[in-house]
């Protein structure tokens, strides 16, 4: 099954469009009692790709038109392991999304994104059958054709104006259904220069990843992600909400750091968000459910080598998760039995 939602933004700047795929099997229910570390708790994984800038010409004669998308593709399926153990036998690496949504828009002929983002979904799916889910959000930037004189449309000119995105937090009181408070914490860069890899990942005909960790060519990374981390009170904590954020948000980063002299070893972004998130629950009743999104932020090597310089691992090209393809993932747990 399909659906699909289009928005339209009121200043006519960005359309949207989001997609929604499903594999006509047994509810996930099975999958997510199965991804579990113990009987406390209940994992729900999806990962993705996020902020990812397609860009396509369309050259049928001498007019040509454009799509300018901004693509989000996030999974679901049977990937809870990445998280439980750290074996990354179920992932699709993020940059291969990244890479089969550049694929798919040249195989693909096609005049709006509804077609496009049809075509995605559906050739994942079928080429990953652990896969059950391909939730995709599409944004196109909206250009129009430069009129030349004021009134005769350019073939191949276009103008756009600025689309910016903003987020938020709502946090939602129900008459007659109590109280829910959820604090947490946005936009927080954090940054590890060494103790991270990645390995064992899924490669298919679109993977150029290479894998990093013992063993490997590359034994090292740098892992850093801009968190959003947010925690939902089953109760107002003794202390108030202020001294217990505040406790809250140092176990979070007393477990990304590890020891303050020699670290902690990452098996993934997904092991670390779920070790983050479990110990917050281990150690304070009144939370019942800890969710985190931690996109990462890519590092890369600068190739200097080619100057006759050896760069070994030192100065690297950053990136920006708001405006570079970007691996997302989103990590929720919550207490079993949670009303959640």
């Amino acid at each position: 099954p399909c659906r699909t939602f289009n928005h339209l933004h009121t200043s006519g700047v960005c359309l949207s469009t989001f997609f929604y795929f499903a594999v006509a099997k047994s509810s996930r229910s099975r999958d997510h009692k199965a991804a579990t570390m113990s009987n406390k708790y209940v994992l729900d994984p999806s990962y993705g790709k996020q902020s990812v800038p397609v860009f396509k010409i369309r050259k049928n004669g001498p007019k040509h038109s454009i799509s300018d998308m901004v693509v989000k593709i996030t999974l679901r399926g049977k990937v809870s392991e990445s998280w439980l153990s750290g074996e990354n036998h179920e992932i699709v690496p993020t940059e291969t999304q990244k890479n089969t949504c550049y694929a798919l828009a040249l195989k693909t002929d096609f005049n709006c994104i509804e077609d496009y983002g049809l075509a995605l979904g559906r050739d994942v799916l079928s080429r990953h059958a652990h896969l059950q889910q391909v939730k995709l959000e599409i944004f196109e930037r909206k250009w129009d054709r430069v009129k030349v004189g004021g009134s005769q449309e350019h073939n191949h000119v276009f103008m756009s104006a600025r689309d910016p995105y903003k987020t938020s937090c709502v946090v939602v009181a129900t008459r007659g259904g109590g109280e829910r408070v959820t604090s947490g914490v946005f936009d927080l860069k954090l940054l590890k220069t060494t103790q991270s890899g990645f390995q064992g990942f899924i490669r298919d005909q679109y993977t150029n990843l290479e894998p990093t960790g013992a063993g490997t060519k590359s034994p090292d990374r740098v892992m850093s992600t801009e968190l959003e981390a947010t925690w939902t009170f089953a109760r107002r904590p003794p202390a108030g909400y202020a001294a217990a954020n505040a406790a809250v948000m140092q176990r979070l980063l007393d477990v990304f750091s590890g020891n303050p002299e020699t670290g902690v070893f990452s098996k993934s972004v997904q092991e670390t968000a779920y070790r983050m998130a479990t110990t917050v629950l281990n150690e304070y009743a009144d939370i019942d459910e800890v969710f985190l999104a931690t996109p990462n932020i890519h590092h890369y090597t600068y190739p200097l080598e080619k100057f006759g310089l050896a760069n070994p691992n030192l100065v690297f090209q950053s990136t920006d998760c708001h405006s570079t393809a970007s691996g997302r993932i989103e990590t929720r747990v919550s207490r079993r039995g949670s009303k959640l």
